[in-house]
């Protein structure tokens, strides 16, 4: 008998252990068992059908507008009829709470669960509007009947999360880099790793997006991207559209020249008003290296810096910058480009290192494209330029062929990832190449002069670039100084202080500063999106 209760109490012992550890397993990956619901498409429909858009971007006070599918309002307009890609397809997402609460009992009935548990992941630091409205999203989750926890991340981590698949649902944002639906539809075919998070996987909406990518014809082009729209968001829940993001911001009536654009990169360039120029910003830099660099901040301060062949004017439309010229063949799938004598190299301290050359050109678009430096925007070069080809004819020339016509290959040329690099500056810095304003080489109108990481980065003029007569005839800012500054409330009493020349608002600051002189609200091309953990966490 002793010898029976000796032998169940080492087996009670064993089950306690394995039981614990399998609760330590549990506790340190809570998602580890429930990430397997987003694949049942009730439990997507539930959190589509379950979100106000309406209130929550109207509680926001800031510009915001109720996202009505992926594509955002003024991105892109029909080739032929001119009419707006949103006003055409109308809204494919709805708040239904009738339907949100028959879709996730459904639901808990396939899946065998009494209740949903998931993790919204959000960033901390990307603006108040993001924190309300991941706070009013988890509400109307709750109000269904999902059990939310708020996990709240610095940006970089959370887009770190994001990347290993280490996520349930994540509120995030992507800003169009140029005005055409291939910037949203590109994100989520099922072989886009680097901005599929989720790992949505439908072989119909990627046959949708080639097919419209491989036709010449614009009308069946668009017609194929406003039905894969509705196969991601209306037929497959595959994300969870939420708003499209206003700016409600004061520039300092003194200030003027700041080039606002729906799609790509504002450009901070042509700003005039004062020799300093204090700008808000409430998220930093993230990666100085522009063949890296995948965040709008980033992107702001790499095309004060940096230059490529062509630039957006005021109001979006394409100008030649570092090409001097161009030439293009009958059927436009070959480009040539001389490249100005007078663009150059500059060290941090504004020396002249040398001049650029097409092979400068060269070297960057097979950098990007190289696996060893495995950049999320490889992309640009073959899917959004279209190029299959780019040689140096000569030190000067520039020569480009494109699988077929592309309308929008002037204009994406001024997008950072296609600008020119220094190969053997990079190859002489190595590993520390772009970690400081040190170890930059500069071809734009600004060079980098500090940079602290969380607090400020500074650019002042370079003297030695091409269109510094028509800048200093202007009135051109002389320096740049950038502000990090995540709390609007300390953003606007440094405002009124007159310590920086503008102010992002949100909230109440909205309705108590919309009749000073400089006030600005505008829709931006920002879509606000619930990203959803469908497959990722099976690789």
């Amino acid at each position: 008998m002793k010898k029976f209760i000796a032998l169940l109490l080492v087996l009670l012992t064993l089950v306690c252990c394995v039981s614990c550890g399998k609760k330590e397993e549990e506790e340190e990956n809570p998602a580890a068992e429930d990430v397997v619901i987003f694949q049942n498409e009730n439990v997507r429909k539930a959190m589509s059908y379950a979100i106000d858009r309406a209130s929550l971007a109207k509680s926001l006070n800031d510009g915001s507008v109720a996202a009505e599918g992926i594509i955002p309002f003024k991105l892109a307009s029909n080739p032929v009829t001119g009419q707006d890609f949103r006003d055409e397809q109308g809204a494919i997402v709805a708040y239904d709470l009738a339907k949100a609460q028959e879709a996730y009992n459904a639901a808990c009935e396939e899946l065998g669960k009494k209740k949903l548990s998931i993790n919204l992941l959000y960033g901390t630091n990307e603006g108040d509007s993001v924190i309300k409205a991941a706070e009013q999203i988890a509400y109307y989750l709750e109000e269904v009947g999902f059990e939310v926890t708020l996990v709240a991340k610095q940006k970089k981590e959370r887009l770190s999360l994001m990347d290993t698949g280490d996520y349930d649902v994540a509120l995030t944002r992507w800003g169009p880099d140029y005005g055409d639906p291939q910037t949203y539809m590109d994100l989520y075919v099922s072989y886009n790793h680097s901005n599929n998070a989720g790992r949505y996987d439908s072989a119909e909406y990627d046959k949708l997006v080639e097919e419209a990518e491989a036709t010449t014809d614009p009308s069946e082009r668009w017609s194929k991207f406003l039905e894969a729209e509705k196969v991601l968001v209306q037929k497959d829940y595959g994300i969870v559209p939420v708003f499209q993001a206003g700016g409600a911001m004061i520039i300092r009536p003194t200030i003027s020249g700041i080039q606002f654009h729906s799609a790509a990169v504002d450009n901070y360039r042509h700003i005039v008003g004062k020799d300093t120029v204090t700008l808000i910003t409430n998220t930093d830099i993230v990666y100085l290296d522009y063949q890296y660099a995948t965040d709008g901040t980033s992107f702001v301060a790499e095309t004060l810096f940096t230059s490529g062949l062509t630039e957006l004017d005021a109001d979006g439309n394409w100008v030649l910058d570092l090409a001097e010229s161009y030439e293009t063949n009958a059927d436009g799938t070959e480009y040539t480009f001389k490249i100005r004598d007078d663009a150059n190299w500059y060290d941090s301290n504004g020396k002249v290192v040398r001049t650029v050359t097409a092979q400068d050109f060269v070297d960057a678009w097979d950098r990007i494209m190289s696996e060893e430096l495995a950049s999320d925007y490889s992309w640009w070069i073959s899917d959004v330029l279209l190029a299959k080809e780019w040689t140096a004819v000569d030190e000067k020339t520039f020569k480009v062929t494109l699988e077929k016509p592309n309308g929008i290959f002037m204009a994406c040329l001024a997008f950072p990832s296609a600008f020119p690099i220094n190969k053997e500056f990079i190859d002489e810095q190595g590993d520390q190449y772009a970690t400081t304003a040190e170890t930059m080489l500069y071809c734009g109108p600004y060079i980098l002069k500090s940079w602290t990481p969380g607090y400020s980065y500074e650019l002042e003029r370079n003297a030695g670039y091409y269109f510094n007569d028509q800048y200093d005839a202007a009135g051109t800012a002389k320096k740049i100084v950038f502000r990090v500054l995540e709390d609007t409330q300390t953003a606007l009493m440094e405002y009124e202080a007159g310590n920086i020349d503008t102010v992002i608002l949100s909230g109440e600051q909205v309705t108590a500063n919309k009749d000073k002189e400089g006030f600005v609200n505008r829709l931006q091309g920002y879509l606000f999106y619930l990203s959803i953990n469908i497959n990722h966490y099976d690789e």
